[in-house]
């Protein structure tokens, strides 16, 4: 994602509600201040949560990333995301077309795709899409402890996302990232990575943030 023009989104922190809504803004506002402008972006993903609620959160969360200079992005919903404002829109499975998503939120949205696989890789960068997620490239847990844990895809996921793409779309690395691999998703050819419970449910998410950066550093 580039802010002010220059600055593309590096950590993309896609929430989780079992942490509860305050201490998901706490850890926003922590880990941003830990990284460049324009780094951190926040995905608000929630699939349980009732409508109205969910516009509510969103709303929160659109006071809280302008206040440190991060992005917003919303999961799976392009109407919630027009309406606070936020900077684009995640699409998982089923959730609708790139195209549609920026019929509804507009040309300049940032769109981002779930790629499970390369055909998704594929097809995300075909329609335009602004970044694909590989994932899970390490195994992980979702996000819902009801579902069940998913083995790992490999390094080499990322590595076959980026030559598909080329320099046409950003490819993030998400499912079981960490500090310890985040380097290693970079070298695959990763431009970023993105995380739910290592920040969320660590005690030191400023010490995480920073180690991330350090990390993705090394691609420019």
């Amino acid at each position: 994602m580039v802010v002010n023009g220059t600055i593309r989104t590096r950590v993309i922190l896609v929430t989780d509600p079992a942490f509860g809504d305050d201490a998901i803004v706490r850890c926003v506002e922590t880990v941003a201040g830990e990284l460049p402008a324009g780094w951190l972006c926040v995905q608000l993903r929630d699939k349980r949560r009732a409508l109205v609620s969910l516009r509510v959160f969103a709303s929160r969360l659109r006071v809280a990333t302008r206040a440190v200079g991060a992005a917003l992005v919303i999961n799976g919903n392009p109407l919630v995301a027009r309406d606070v404002g936020a900077d684009g829109v995640h699409l998982g499975g089923g959730a609708g077309t790139v195209d549609d998503a920026r019929a509804v939120c507009g040309s300049t949205a940032w769109i981002s795709v779930a790629a499970h696989s390369n055909a998704a890789v594929q097809r995300g960068a075909d329609e335009g899409a602004n970044a694909v997620l590989v994932c899970p490239v390490f195994p992980s847990r979702p996000p819902s402890h009801l579902e069940p844990a998913k083995n790992g895809r490999g390094l080499d996921a990322v590595r076959a996302a980026r030559t598909l793409v080329g320099e046409r779309c950003a490819v993030y690395a998400l499912g079981g990232v960490t500090e310890e691999n985040a380097a290693a998703c970079v070298a695959a050819g990763a431009d970023g990575v993105a995380l739910i419970r290592a920040l969320l449910a660590s005690p030191e998410p400023a010490r995480v943030a920073r180690a991330l950066h350090d990390a993705l550093a090394q691609r420019r």
